[in-house]
């Protein structure tokens, strides 16, 4: 598909008077008076001195204890000459960051949320250096290596680039043949949905109608079985909705680009009222509880570590121990497609990205032509490898000539079985990790029944999973009005949350639609629709800056409906349409 799109930085609302009332860096600075470094190979091999350098990472749970002490730092001292020094806060209140950026006193390198609206404040303030002229003095193959996409996403209006993102999928590594996982997954409890199709009058389980059915007649069979059934579990109500609400529509196959191409707000689609009305249905049969409206997300991972879910719709990898301790258990969970009741294919949200955190160069930090070597190393593919696998030739080789795809040593699958990777630096430092290039040529060598079962959960819905990237466009933030839209988005927000638990537990499908219908008054009232036309604008522009004509997957005349491998929803053993991979990862643990 020529439709790759691309994760929006959607700044939000923020105290910049408190935050920036310093003068910034603005001339005070300068960069060295050295000699221009060479460009005739790799940076890093022009690197001269050792130094120790301070590097903040603005989440509290970020930690590298062995950084400065481990293999993988020894290496990344060896090839650049520095040892790094992990600085990161107590806690996510931003209070830290803030006092730096007051005092200015931030340190070498700094990595925040690639969303902060302290990305573009702490460029336009002038508190970092552009990376790309950095990189043109003492480091020119790392602009050599950051991708268009990447460089056109995150360029400034001022043309300069000033940081570098972590977990950016971009297109030079996600090719028309690349699939990578969903990000949420519809999961039912094989124990349960087999007992169901097996039933000689069992209805098609990958329609609404049929999966409601199957929950109704499983909550019959087996509801005394188990303290509390739900048949339909759904993630944390927050302060801005429920995701599950949005991986459901995505399986009903709400589009976010009208038939011309324009954006549109899924909310305003046929399918998404179709899978409101779906959950209405489910919860006043008694298949979606009362309790998971208010549900913490302890209480649902308790829900799933004890088995008591039929089906879940949640992000799975944020309850990877509750799926495990239900697996040890003896309860399986598999994936199923789901479609709307026309039978649709869904389009699925992958993984993909255009970045979580980002990383810049304070001017008040030390060693400039030094630190932007490191940061070539480390976002090059050699730096890349090292970070996740550890020292080619000690916990790694190349299992092939053509490099596609690592092979472990025994002492790295010694070290993964005793539980010591990380003592040696192994998938510690992430903050500039690059999945997209890591995932294909990662090796699940060792890997424990578990982790198999784990990775099978998601693995046979790649045929559905399609980047969302262009549906979170670049936004404007030179818009006069920019402000006001990201204060209307927040006021929508808040007026979705609080009044989607009472779409979902109206008392009769009729007023189901007119509190709905009451929502979309009250979001209008907040601004929404003068923000979806800001943000269809956005939407427009992406779309002509990345040369795509159609961002909704099936607006393409190139999309191609997958097949379902059996009428039930599940899947065979048969390679996986363009990847050639197996549906599931390796056969199913006994």
């Amino acid at each position: 598909m020529k439709g790759k799109k691309i994760t929006a930085v959607v700044l939000g609302l923020m105290l910049f008077a408190v935050l920036f009332a310093g003068c910034g860096g603005g001339g005070r600075y300068e960069l060295p008076d050295t000699p221009d470094t060479p460009g005739d190979k790799d940076s890093w091999l022009y690197h001269e001195g050792e130094y120790t350098i301070d590097w903040f990472v603005d989440l509290s749970y970020f930690s590298y204890p062995g950084s400065g002490r481990d293999e993988v730092s020894a290496k990344i001292k060896e090839m650049t000459g520095i040892t790094i020094n992990f600085i990161s806060p107590v806690d996510d209140s931003g209070d830290m960051l803030q006092m730096m950026i007051a005092g200015e006193t931030l340190p070498d390198l700094i990595t925040i949320d690639a969303g902060s609206e302290n990305v573009v404040k702490l460029a336009e303030e002038g508190y970092v250096w552009p990376i790309d002229t950095v990189a043109s003095h003492w480091a020119p193959t790392l602009n050599e290596r950051i991708e268009d996409d990447v460089r056109a996403y995150y360029e400034m209006d001022d043309g300069h680039l000033y940081g570098l993102p972590s977990l950016a999928y971009s297109e030079k590594y996600v090719t028309e043949d690349t699939r990578f996982d969903t990000n949420g997954g519809l999961l039912i409890r094989k124990d349960w949905y087999e007992w169901y199709i097996a039933q000689p009058d069992a209805k098609d389980i990958t329609k609404p109608s049929g999966l409601l059915d199957a929950m109704s007649r499983v909550q019959a069979q087996f509801g005394n079985s188990v303290n509390l059934f739900t048949g339909l579990l759904l993630d944390q109500f927050t302060s801005t909705g429920n995701v599950s609400t949005i991986y459901l529509s995505q399986y009903f196959g709400a589009p976010y680009e009208d038939a011309d191409g324009n954006y549109q707000d899924v909310m305003e689609t046929p399918q998404y009222a179709e899978m409101l009305a779906w959950l209405n249905t489910l919860y006043r049969e008694g298949l979606i509880r009362q309790s998971n409206l208010t549900a913490t997300t302890d209480s649902i991972g308790g829900t799933i570590s004890r088995g008591e879910a039929f089906v879940t719709t949640v992000a799975p990898q944020n309850y990877y121990y509750s799926y495990i301790n239900a697996y040890n258990d003896g309860v399986e969970y598999v994936p199923l497609v789901l479609t709307n009741e026309a039978g649709e294919a869904p389009i699925l949200q992958d993984l993909t990205g255009n970045g979580f955190l980002f990383t810049m160069m304070p001017k008040t930090g030390q060693h400039v032509e030094s630190v932007i070597k490191l940061l070539d190393y480390l976002y090059s593919e050699e730096g890349q490898r090292l970070c996740m696998f550890g020292v080619e030739g000690d916990t790694w080789n190349w299992a092939d000539e053509e490099h596609t795809m690592v092979k472990y040593t025994d002492k790295y699958l010694q070290m993964k079985k005793a539980g010591t990777l990380s003592g040696y630096g192994i998938n510690c430092l992430t903050v500039l990790m690059n999945l997209a290039y890591l995932d294909p040529i990662t090796s699940h060598e060792g890997d424990t029944a578990e982790e198999i079962y784990f990775d099978n959960l998601k693995r046979p819905l790649r045929p559905y999973s399609y980047s969302y990237k262009i549906s979170w466009p670049k936004l404007d933030v030179s818009d006069p009005d920019y402000m006001t839209h990201v204060r209307n988005k927040t006021r929508m927000d808040a007026r979705w949350a609080e009044y989607l638990p009472n779409i979902i537990r109206a008392e009769s499908a009729e007023k189901s639609a007119e509190v709905f219908a009451e929502t979309i008054t009250a979001m209008n009232r907040a601004g929404r629709e003068a923000y979806y036309e800001f943000y269809a604008d956005a939407y427009a522009a992406q779309k002509e800056r990345m040369g795509i004509v159609w961002g909704w997957p099936k607006n393409d005349p190139d999309y191609t409906v997958p097949t379902l491998r059996n009428p039930d929803g599940t899947f065979s053993n048969d390679p996986i349409p363009a990847t050639g991979d197996p549906w599931y990862l390796l056969p199913m643990p006994e």
